[in-house]
């Protein structure tokens, strides 16, 4: 893997993929900023309110998601008409948003979305839920090299208490794109359990995405431990667990998508 991020930063290189200028392209909410252009390729991002459809499209290239997110982050997306009582809960996310948007979507000129819990799990019963989409139109030839040297391998772990570590190759880092410490199924870490432990199934820890972002993002390797200590406890007498999705990603793409020139070519000579 250190020799495949090495070689994408010098495909980048020649490519002129390096310049970096902004594109105001406003923000979304699985994590990752979509305010930067790379060279002449502009982050786009899609929002599709909840039981509605939406398209994403390019007129040139295709279609490379780099973010996802099914639920909820602020008041005001998808908001008109809708009581306060459903937009409250700005900490819902979705644990696999990125999958199945990336499945219907990656390598495709157009493709349709459907913002529903039936695709993407109700991560916020009573919460109106939002998909918030962020993705590049890459030219065939640039999203070769992508998908050869780049493109991040979608992960998840569990754990039932106790910590878990996260571990990505030589010359990646850690993207954390969901997380939630709490139970949203009856059957995860349910062995010997008594009923009244696993029933509740709508347990979020609200501060899940940022505690786990904190101490992993960026990171090639971090440890997290699943305990009401760190994460308070969401659902008193619930039998809780840690879930995390995340890709490890070149960190010269990474570095690239988030604007920094300077640290990208510090790290490329540093690799060489």
């Amino acid at each position: 893997m250190k020799l495949q991020c090495v070689l994408l930063a010098v495909v980048l290189v020649n490519t002129g993929l390096i310049s970096v200028t902004s594109a105001h392209g406003g923000s979304d909410s699985g994590g990752r900023s979509c305010e930067e252009s790379v060279a002449d390729f502009r982050c786009r991002s899609n929002v599709i309110c909840e039981g509605d459809r939406g398209f994403l499209r390019c007129a040139v290239g295709k279609i490379q998601i780099t973010s996802a997110s099914f639920g909820r982050t602020d008041r005001r997306t998808c908001s008109r008409g809708r009581p306060d009582r459903q937009l409250r809960n700005t900490h819902c996310a979705s644990p696999n948003a990125l999958a199945p948007v990336s499945q219907s979507c990656n390598g495709q000129s157009s493709c349709e979305l459907s913002a529903t819990s039936a695709i993407f799990t109700d991560p916020c019963p009573g919460t109106y839920k939002y998909l918030s989409v962020s993705y590049y139109c890459l030219p065939p030839e640039i999203r070769e090299h992508f998908l050869l040297f780049a493109a991040p391998s979608l992960g998840s772990v569990t754990t039932c208490e106790g910590g878990m570590v996260l571990n990505c190759a030589l010359g990646q880092v850690i993207h954390v794109h969901s997380a939630n410490y709490g139970r949203t199924d009856g059957s995860l870490c349910a062995s010997g359990r008594p009923p009244s432990q696993v029933s509740t199934t709508d347990c979020y820890a609200s501060n899940s995405l940022t505690l786990v972002s904190n101490g992993c993002e960026g990171t090639s390797s971090c440890s997290i431990v699943a305990s009401n200590s760190v994460f308070s406890d969401p659902c008193v007498g619930t039998f809780k667990y840690l879930y995390i999705s995340y890709t490890c990603e070149c960190r010269v793409w990474n570095l690239i998508v988030s604007g920094s020139l300077y640290l990208l070519y510090h790290h490329f000579l540093m690799l060489t």
